[in-house]
This record gives C-alpha cells, structure tokens and sequence, in this order.
C-alpha cells in the first residue's frame, strides 16, 4: 500500500518547497565559532534560563513537544542542528515553534491527536465542482498549527494527486488566496515564498527583507538558506545581493553568515561597555562608521543587544534615535528593525504590534503588508498573544481583532479573524 492511503501511516516530514519537489534534507549548520556555547537557544526575546520543559494542545509556540510525542525523540539525522528559540537539545524550531525535522531514516509519524486525512477530505469537497465552499476553507485551515499543516499538504498530495497549494490558488482569488497561501506554505515555506517576492520584479520589497532576514538565529538562516535552494534552486546569498548596493548589501551579506553569537551564551558585561563605547565612536555626524555600527547589531546575541541597547540609553541616549540621526532610507529602516526589537520591553513585541498597526493606519490599508505580519506572528501562539496583549495596550484598545474586521471584508476579513482569534 503507497504512503497516503491509511491515515495513520506515518507521512514525509520535509518542509516542501512552495512549487517544488521537497528537499532531500538540510544539511548540518556551520559549526559555532570557538569559544561560544552550544546550548540550545532561548525562547524568542526571552532572558537566558532553561528551556521549558512542557507544553499542551495544541503545540505551544517556542516550547518543546510532550515527552512521550514522538517528534521529540532526536532522529538519526548526521548531526542534528542547534534548536534555536527554547528547543530541547534533539527538537528542530524555527522562529520559535516546533516544525517537522530533517529527514529521519524513521519517518515520524503525523501530529499526535491529529488526523489529516479528515480535513483531506473536507478541503476536497470545498473546492470540487462548481462553487467554492470557502467558509470549510475557513474553519479547516485556519486552527492549524505548523506540524498539522505540514501533515496536511503531504496527505493531501499523496490522496489528490494535487499540491495543495495550487488548489487553492485556483479556486481562490484576491486577499483571500494570499492569506490561505500563508498559512498552507507553513512557516518555513512562506518566509522563502517571502524573500523570492521580494526580490522579483523591478523593485526590491525591502520591508520583507528586514523582517525575515534580520534578526534571526544562526539555525534559521540555515534553514532558509537550505529551502531557498530546494525551492527555487537558487543561492540564497546571490539573489539577495542582486537586489541590494553599497553598504546595505554588505549588512544584509553579513546577517546572512550565520555566525550571529548564540542566544544561549551568558552576557559578556565588558563587551557590553566596549560595544556601547564603539557605537559612540562611531556615530559621529559626518565620516558615519556604518560598518561597525552594523557589525555589532547583526553581530551580537539579543541579550548582549537588550544590554547595549539599555546601556547605551544611560550614557547618550536611545539608541535608535542615534541609527534615526546617522542612517537613512533602507538602512535606516533595517537597523530600525533590530534595534525596536531590544529597546523598550526588549523582546520586538511591542515593535511587532507596532508594525501590524502600521500596515493599517492612514489612507487605505497595507493588506499584503497586514497578511504577512499577521500570519508570520501567529504560528508563535504564546508569543502572539503577548502581541495582542501589546497590540490593545499601545496601539487601539479595542484589539486586534476588532481592528482586523474594520479593515477587511469578505472571506479575506473572515480567514484572518479567524487565525487572529484561533491563537
């Protein structure tokens, strides 16, 4: 019998390329330079401490799997990358939350309590013949979580003899399509979706690149560098430097090295100091040292970064006003993004429920910018709760939500609540 034809067989669990056959399987990260530890990473935005030791359903974003959930077990796989964002050492995160590893010699069975198959099934009766059922598409989808979505594509494909994603882009249109695409590519798969947007067509989106290149833990520009590849069959770095000139090239090659200190490594107080001394130095008005206020903000760890940020507020002020005074345009913005995510409750929480606002407010709304942000956000679901919480405390006090459904329409507003809600 073929894989897909019983429900509790076990399923594949690559991350597929939107488009492409799945990748073989990524390969080990670049090793740590000397001397940095190797302890798995914190929770996103989280203060150094031991990992949490347990989560309940549905998957809790930034925390380990159950102990007895399969997907815990470390997999025979060569040698299995750091787990960034509070993975167990054997756990494979990105951006904090649980996702199929890399190929195992055992596949790993579909989510515990999970039944793909079923919601086969329903999408299956959603979009044959004429019409389309998009309120089955809502309530389907919608609830999923990153290891459920993956499942489903997988069984829907070995089922259907169809991508998922093609299905929907065909019996979907508009707003609607782009936040069902979001959400079916899963994590991994839409960040690469992401970057190959924004650096298709004339004109280069740099609010994507910001917000998915920078920042970000060694392992997971090892995973996007990995998938971009298997995707689009593409060089990651190349494409991006394509796209980019001058010194905002050079900071973008340099946070796509991978060699970011570790999250995990105790917070050097001396460095801290040095680091605040050398940002002084090197904003000077005229003659900026852009390379080294870049190199120590792509660099550094972000609690080394939470502690520069806060000192350096002490003895000259905040710092984000000093990247305001001395950057401007892309540059500006890209170190914007980084430092927003250190200052102020130093987790990028409130940043992020700032950006959401953002795209938002004015005249008309930002609905890509809005779709991305929203759906990027919320496969953290703890993290993304302190957003909402964030979001109605600074931002309007009605929520998020509310907002959401003043700003939208149609099944668009109703798929968008609904994963708002669902978190």
């Amino acid at each position: 019998m073929s894989w897909g034809q019983h429900p509790n067989q076990p399923y594949p669990p690559q991350q597929q390329g939107y488009g492409a056959p799945p990748p073989h399987g990524y390969a080990p990260p670049p090793q740590a330079p000397p001397g940095w530890p190797g302890q798995p990473q914190q929770q996103y935005g989280a203060p150094p401490g031991p990992p949490p030791q347990a989560y309940g359903a549905p998957a809790g974003y930034g925390a380990p799997p159950p102990q007895h959930h399969a997907y815990h077990q470390a997999q025979p796989y060569h040698q299995q990358p750091p787990a960034p964002y509070g993975a167990p050492s054997g756990g494979f995160f990105y951006l904090g939350i649980p996702i199929p590893p890399p190929p195992p010699h055992q596949p790993a069975p579909p989510p515990m309590g999970y039944n793909p198959a079923q919601d086969v099934e329903r999408i299956r009766k959603a979009t044959k013949g004429f019409g389309t059922d998009e309120g089955a598409l809502i309530s389907t989808l919608a609830p999923l979580d990153a290891f459920q979505v993956d499942a489903l594509r997988h069984t829907f494909k070995a089922q259907v003899g169809k991508d998922l994603v093609t299905v929907l882009e065909k019996e979907t249109s508009g707003w609607f399509e782009n936040v069902l695409r979001a959400k079916v590519l899963g994590p991994v798969g839409f960040d690469v979706w992401l970057i190959n947007r924004a650096c298709q067509g004339a004109g280069t989106h740099e609010d994507l690149l910001n917000e998915v290149l920078l920042a970000r833990t060694n392992s997971e520009i090892h995973v996007l560098k990995q998938a971009y590849q298997a995707t689009y069959g593409k060089n990651l770095e190349k494409v991006v430097e394509q796209e980019l000139s001058f010194k905002t090239k050079r900071l973008f090659t340099m946070a796509m090295q991978g060699v970011r200190m570790e999250d995990s490594a105790p917070v050097d107080h001396a460095m801290v100091e040095a680091d605040i001394r050398a940002l002084k130095s090197a904003a000077r008005g005229a003659g900026t040292d852009e390379i080294a206020i870049c190199g120590i903000l792509v660099q550094r760890s972000t609690p080394h970064l939470q502690a520069v940020a806060a000192g350096y507020q002490r003895q000259h002020g905040k710092l984000s006003k000093m990247i305001n005074s001395e950057f401007s345009g892309h540059m500006e913005d890209a170190l914007r993004f980084i430092v927003d995510g250190v200052e102020a409750d130093g987790r990028g929480v409130e940043r992020d429920a700032r950006l959401i606002e953002d795209s938002m407010k004015g005249m008309g709304t930002k609905d890509e910018r809005l779709i991305y942000r929203v759906v990027r956000a919320h496969w953290n679901r703890a993290r993304f709760e302190q957003v909402k919480r964030a979001y109605a405390a600074t931002q309007n006090k009605k929520g998020l939500k509310n907002r959401i459904e003043g700003e939208t329409s149609g099944d668009y507003k109703r798929m968008l609540c609904a994963i708002v809600g669902s978190s």
